[in-house]
């Protein structure tokens, strides 16, 4: 099956081995002596299935979300990204901001095609302003903000590799287990979805993941630092693999104008209006 895009797009070890469960049985018959065969047996049934999967490390857990991400060919996603101050780190904060928080939601579709192409759709959403979209194939990427009259269409920027064949997880669990030290710290529910809780840590930093235990995906990050005041966090809210194609959603067909124009512009072009565009809005929150 083809590998694809995947969120996280976001965001890094040496290894402690962590185990999330022990073995009922064995404890039962250390305490009471006097246990019966049967009642043994009656423990033993009541042992969860998946106990198995619990005890894995926390390198089997990522090795295992990594081949997840290589076999997926499809999914949806919402999320919330959360960004803020932490006052604590830096006394020349002013207090007023400490905690204050900006929030972005995303909600993400990916498909990959037979032939390794890769077919995206994405919609970012800030409460009191028009939700920007993004549809991209392997040669074009098209950009549209709600309201507008123009939609800009962008080549792709080159890359060596099949799209199909990057994975934006693999890489970054692969630096993270380079240079931090990782942890299983246990089983946590998180937003409805039941998780491996992960952290990568060196001296001053640790970056924390919740991997969903059936399909492996990233349900939430955080990271502490004890100099960098700046946190950001993501919430994943819903996860759905193996959605249905449909070329013209892919598109933005549903959200386009009729008389929308297409305007070309370059990869140059493009990101130097994007800059513009953010320090005009930085101004403005000034």
């Amino acid at each position: 099956m083809k590998k694809m895009y995947s969120l996280i797009g976001m965001t890094s070890v040496a290894m402690i081995l962590a185990a999330c469960a022990t073995d009922e049985g064995t404890n039962n018959e250390q305490q009471d002596d006097s246990i019966t065969e049967s009642d043994e047996e009656v423990a033993d049934a009541d042992e969860p299935e998946d106990s198995s999967d619990r005890n894995q490390t926390a390198e089997e857990i990522i090795e295992a979300a990594i081949a997840a991400e290589e076999e997926r060919q499809s999914f949806s996603m919402h999320s919330v990204m959360t960004m803020g101050i932490d006052a604590s780190v830096d006394e020349g904060i002013p207090e007023e901001e400490d905690g204050e928080a900006e929030e972005r939601e995303f909600v993400e579709y990916s498909y990959s095609h037979d032939d390794g192409t890769v077919s995206t759709r994405n919609e970012t959403i800030v409460d009191g302003e028009p939700t920007e979209y993004t549809a991209g194939d392997s040669e074009y990427t098209l950009f549209y903000t709600e309201g507008d009259d123009v939609a800009y269409r962008v080549e792709q920027f080159e890359i060596e590799d099949d799209p199909a064949d990057v994975n934006p997880m693999a890489n970054q669990f692969e630096q993270l287990l380079e240079d931090y030290e990782v942890e299983l710290v246990g089983e946590e529910e998180v937003n409805g979805f039941m998780s491996y809780h992960i952290t990568f840590s060196d001296d001053v930093e640790v970056r924390h993941y919740w991997i969903e235990q059936e399909t492996y995906e990233i349900v939430r990050m955080d990271n502490e630092h004890e100099d960098n005041p700046f946190r950001i966090g993501l919430d994943v809210l819903e996860f759905e693999e193996s959605i249905d194609y449909d070329e013209a959603f892919f598109k933005l067909e549903d959200v386009l104008p009729e008389d929308v124009e297409i305007e070309d512009r370059d990869q140059d072009e493009h990101l130097e209006q994007e800059l513009e565009d953010s320090l005009d809005d930085l101004d403005e929150d000034q």
